[in-house]
């Protein structure tokens, strides 16, 4: 696993203003074309049939930094009407992010757009290789009550191609959240109601870190969206091979909790330069 303090401070797990601006530009292009209309997968392929090709229709191509080759890429983003499992994925193989219309379709705006980051995020990655242990994960079991997941969600979860872009991709989130709290405040309207806000954020925020439970009733949106990640790093807390990956997790929050909490109203004109508004 990439140690922790590397990934902290480098700049391999975070979009810049320019890729932030291509995400909410894909996630438009899928509401635009998709997401204003629970379709059925039969119903939008009729309707899209002109432009499908192999179960798949391309909605935007992101342009990003590759940390891995060190230049300037570009990755298609499809959606697909492939019946599979998952909701959104990066093909490296293929170097594709493919929306899976079937599961994409249900989640709420703000988990779209965290997806489409969360695969960017894949795609600009230095670490990009699959271990075994992170293919096998993913093979197929079936639940007693009949349910569909995969093999092993540790195995899944603390890849060390996939661990840290679960962190970012929260991270990521919480602080799209926190400034879009901050632009409210800099705006001058209701500013009572939304520094009392920016107090509940930082809060709950500090409440999570401290406590060894997952507390349902009030984890914040960005933790809970994740909440199947964040369940699999409690349950393997104790465990002496994975618990570094819990620490990791904590560390991290800890980190965000202590930067955010440092942010003074005389900066909040400057501190969302580099994600957008909504």
């Amino acid at each position: 696993m990439l140690p922790f303090k590397s990934y902290l401070i480098e700049r391999v797990y975070r979009l810049e203003n320019e890729e932030n601006k291509q995400v909410e530009d894909t996630l438009n292009a899928y509401e635009r074309y998709l997401g204003q209309e629970n379709l059925s997968v039969y119903n939008a392929i009729k309707r899209f049939s002109d432009v499908i090709k192999d179960d798949r229709m391309l909605i935007n191509t992101i342009e990003y930094f590759d940390n891995e080759t060190k230049e300037e890429n570009y990755v298609p983003v499809y959606v697909s009407f492939e019946d599979f499992a998952a909701d959104a994925a990066y093909d490296g193989r293929e170097n594709v992010i493919e929306l899976y219309y079937k599961h994409f379709n249900k989640l709420t705006t703000s988990l779209k757009r965290n997806k489409i980051a969360h695969e960017l995020l894949h795609a600009k990655q230095h670490y990009k290789k699959s271990p075994k242990g992170y293919r096998n994960a993913l093979h197929k079991r079936t639940l007693p009550n009949g349910n569909a997941t995969i093999r092993s969600k540790r195995g899944y979860y603390t890849a060390p191609n996939e661990f840290p872009v679960q962190l970012a991709s929260i991270t990521h989130e919480m602080d799209r959240q926190y400034f879009q709290i901050l632009q409210h405040i800099k705006k001058g309207s209701n500013v009572k109601f939304w520094e009392k806000q920016r107090q509940g954020f930082i809060r709950l925020l500090d409440m999570f870190i401290r406590s060894p439970k997952i507390n349902y009733s009030v984890l914040p949106t960005y933790l809970n969206d994740q909440k199947d990640f964040i369940e699999t790093l409690f349950r393997n807390k104790n465990n002496p091979e994975y618990r570094k990956f819990y620490k990791d997790f904590k560390a991290k929050l800890y980190w965000y909790y202590q930067k955010l909490s440092k942010v003074k109203k005389t900066d909040y004109g400057e501190v969302n330069d580099n994600l957008p508004e909504s």
